[in-house]
């Protein structure tokens, strides 16, 4: 069984990322490219030995999932266009700028019966995958999570990414995968608050559902050499870091890749990282947001 997928996007993370990852998937072929702008659609699907489609729709009758790879405040209107022609869909995060429109894109799955998935970088490297499974079961009491990026530093592929550029973007773009880790690891969230911060700087707290809190601090304006992450997670008689390995990110994205592949086969729809867990982190990232 091979699944036809069209990539929408021709910008960084689409011609580095999602057009070269599934390159490396079995099962999967990149069936062609689509963008607003058809002559880069054009030029990327020349690199990848593929056709450019010269619109959205006809890019959906012919494929069948949708992997995108565009700004979250376009991606939510082109995800439920492309559930609703009952395509698969692997969704970048957040995938929604606010919650309405993500239980929008979640029940839209749903009652179409498609398979999804969200690209949360870190839950497809398979060290830290199995680090989080390993730990998941314990009891921790407090988590510590600090994210220095230096996405918008000169030279960056995403230095004049528009929606990067906004107040608070930290959130939204780092946000996600945080969440992402502390769900697994702490339990669901049942509350959130914005905490002080320096400039540059989006500081939040969430508190879980089995009594576990944590503090997070997130910056998209580190320089290269201040760039780093730590995920610390503490009990009374321990703590555990996260470890930092080293991965490819197309390499992680094929990984998202095949479990999408295999949620469709399998007829499996249920994902740990599928548009359940997406719009519950908008939801916990539009509290933090409405909180300032």
């Amino acid at each position: 069984m091979e699944i036809r997928f069209g990539v929408v996007g021709t910008a960084y993370w689409a011609a580095a990322v999602h057009t070269v990852g599934l390159g490396a998937v079995p099962g999967a072929r990149l069936a062609g490219i689509w963008g607003r702008d058809v002559d880069k659609a054009r030029a990327l699907a020349a690199q990848r030995g593929t056709v450019a489609f010269e619109s959205f729709e006809a890019m959906l009758a012919a494929v069948d999932a949708v992997s995108l790879a565009v700004p979250p405040q376009v991606q939510e209107s082109l995800a439920l266009r492309a559930i609703a022609a009952g395509k698969h869909v692997l969704l970048e995060k957040p995938i929604a700028t606010t919650h309405r429109r993500a239980v929008e894109i979640a029940d839209a799955v749903a009652a179409r019966g498609v398979a999804s998935m969200v690209f949360f970088t870190r839950r497809f490297v398979p060290e830290l995958a199995a680090a989080i499974e390993r730990h998941a079961a314990r009891d921790w009491q407090r988590a510590e999570i600090e994210v220095r990026s230096a996405a918008l530093s000169a030279g960056s592929p995403y230095e004049h990414s528009s929606w990067r550029l906004a107040d608070g973007a930290a959130l939204w773009d780092i946000g996600p995968h945080v969440l992402s880790v502390l769900i697994a690891m702490l339990g669901p969230v049942v509350g959130a608050r914005r905490l002080p911060a320096p400039a540059r700087v989006v500081r939040f707290e969430t508190r879980h559902a089995r009594g576990a809190s944590a503090s997070v601090s997130l910056t998209l304006h580190a320089t290269p050499a201040e760039q780093g992450q730590r995920y610390r997670f503490m009990d009374a008689a321990d703590e555990f870091v996260l470890p930092e390995p080293a991965f490819e990110r197309p390499t992680a994205y094929a990984n998202a890749v095949v479990a999408l592949v295999a949620a469709i086969a399998g007829g499996a729809r249920a994902h740990p990282c599928d548009v359940r867990l997406g719009a519950e982190t908008v939801r916990i990232l539009e509290a933090v947001a409405r909180a300032t």
